[in-house]
C-alpha cells in the first residue's frame, strides 16, 4: 500500500477518533522548520499525541510569485509527524477533502467552540 493511501487512512481514522473524543487536539507553536527560512507562514498549528507519536495539522500560507517582485498568497492545509525534538520528520501538503475535514475538526475541538457557543446561547 502506498504512503498516500496509508496517510489517507490515518487521516480518516483521526477524524473518527476525534469525533468520538478519543483524540484531543491543542493549539501549539508550529515547529520551527514550518515557519523559518521559508516563503510560507503557518498561522495556526494544532497538535496531538496519537499512539506515542506527535502529529500536527496546520494552515499554510505561501507566497505564489507571478513575477520577480509580484506575488499573492496561497492557502492550504498540511499534516505532519514531529519527532521528540520538535522537528518535522514527515509532512503531507496535498489537498484532500479529508485533510481539510481533519483540520476543521481539530480546530473546533482545540478552540472549545461547542462550549463557547453553548455558553453564549444559555440564558
Amino acid at each position: 500500500m502506498s504512503t498516500e493511501n496509508k496517510t489517507a487512512q490515518l487521516i480518516t481514522k483521526l477524524i473518527r477518533e476525534t469525533a468520538k473524543g478519543n483524540v484531543k487536539w491543542d493549539v501549539k507553536n508550529a515547529p520551527r522548520s514550518l515557519n523559518y527560512e521559508t516563503e510560507q507562514s503557518v498561522p495556526l498549528y494544532i497538535q496531538t499525541e496519537y499512539k506515542n507519536k506527535t502529529l500536527g495539522v496546520y494552515d499554510i500560507r505561501s507566497k505564489y510569485f507571478t513575477d520577480v517582485d509580484e506575488y499573492s498568497w496561497k492557502e492550504s492545509i498540511g499534516f505532519c509527524i514531529v519527532d521528540d525534538e520538535e522537528r518535522v520528520v514527515w509532512e503531507a501538503n496535498e489537498y484532500s477533502p479529508a485533510l481539510l475535514e481533519l483540520f476543521n475538526t481539530a480546530r473546533e475541538q482545540a478552540a472549545g467552540i461547542d462550549d463557547i457557543l453553548d455558553g453564549l446561547l444559555s440564558d
